[in-house]
């Protein structure tokens, strides 16, 4: 200890020299420190100056309450246009189901119970549909797979139901593709092979033409294959929307009737309106 204490005074000269240079170190990086945030402090007020300039010249566009108000009926009235058309054409979209216990037994008897019931329903109608719809029948999937193929059984699932309602007499294919989300919408493409008569064939197209149908035609290409049956091949989208499409109404309808009715006016009630993906007028 006291070799040290000796070093120590030996050296009092150096010692005191690297606590002034940590000291001083410290002390430069916290006045870099200082200066990067003062011109930063210093673009962000220039940046502010500049908007006012703006706001100076273009007056209409600077906040105010009455430029508030406006952009608030603006909103509402789109809000509305948007949920009524959502409302009037939107349709009944497949209930895509979701597993929580055991995911891979629920999903792959959801997929057993899927093509029974559709198996079932063919043979009734004299329809013959593919056997197997590609999807793994032995083992079970990854976790991560099975919210994609149960959205692409339900769609199938949906587009069967209709093939074999228009009394299509047979259904070589239905393949689904990988949805992409597009805006407030989902969107999954099916290639479909049928075989039957034009009239089998014209009525399917009907049927997709139907208001109720969530599924749109994107192309198809019809050739002959015997006496008096055709194949008809075709592209078709799955196309919906999300019920958390509707735009929410985050400035009450009350407060926006307040804006524009006189003073002391109450506000009309209004009709509730069915979620995004209800047909209209059903509860």
């Amino acid at each position: 200890m006291k070799k040290i204490v000796g070093l120590l005074k030996k050296n009092l000269v150096f010692v005191f020299l690297v606590i002034v240079l940590g000291i001083l170190g410290f002390g430069f990086n916290l006045i870099k420190k200082t200066q990067q945030d003062l011109k930063k402090v210093e673009q962000d007020i220039k940046a502010k100056q500049e908007e006012i300039r703006k706001y100076r010249t273009q007056k209409e566009l600077a906040p105010s309450p009455e430029l508030v108000n406006k952009l608030e009926k603006q909103y509402i009235a789109i809000a509305a246009r948007f949920n009524s058309m959502l409302n009037r054409f939107s349709t009944t979209y497949p209930e895509v189901p979701e597993f929580k216990v055991f995911p891979n037994v629920e999903f792959k008897e959801f997929l057993f119970e899927t093509n029974d019931l559709l198996v079932k329903k063919a043979r009734k109608n004299n329809i013959i549909i593919p056997s197997s719809f590609g999807f793994q029948e032995t083992g079970f999937p990854s976790t991560d797979q099975i919210p994609l193929f149960s959205l692409q059984i339900t769609i199938i699932k949906h587009m069967l139901n209709l093939l074999i309602d228009s009394g299509i007499s047979v259904v070589n294919s239905v393949v689904p593709g990988i949805p992409s989300s597009v805006a407030f919408y989902k969107v999954v493409p099916l290639d479909i092979s049928i075989t039957g008569t034009s009239v089998e064939i014209m009525r399917f197209m009907k049927y997709l033409n139907n208001p109720s149908s969530f599924f749109t035609l994107e192309s198809f290409a019809i050739t002959k294959r015997g006496s008096g049956l055709f194949q008809g091949n075709f592209k078709i989208n799955a196309v919906m929307i999300e019920k958390a499409a509707a735009i929410p109404e985050t400035v009450s309808v009350a407060k926006a009737s307040g804006i524009s009715s006189p003073a002391g006016a109450q506000p009309q009630s209004q009709a509730p309106q069915p979620a995004a993906g209800q047909p209209a007028g059903a509860r």
